[in-house]
């Protein structure tokens, strides 16, 4: 993901609540969002979500 690009619908996991339901909003899979997620946390440089 581009730098300055910020897409709309990267901001799905935190209206939805979870990758699950980031997943079922977009209609993608729960894969592509867990990618999409780390996309942006590595061209930001922090962690977005901790899974524990």
């Amino acid at each position: 993901m581009n730098e300055q690009q910020v897409r709309w619908d990267d901001l799905a996991i935190a209206e939805e609540g979870s990758l699950s339901g980031a997943s079922r909003a977009l209609r993608i899979s729960h894969a592509n969002v867990s990618r999409c997620l780390s996309e942006m946390e590595q061209s930001l440089g922090m962690t977005l979500l901790n899974s524990g």
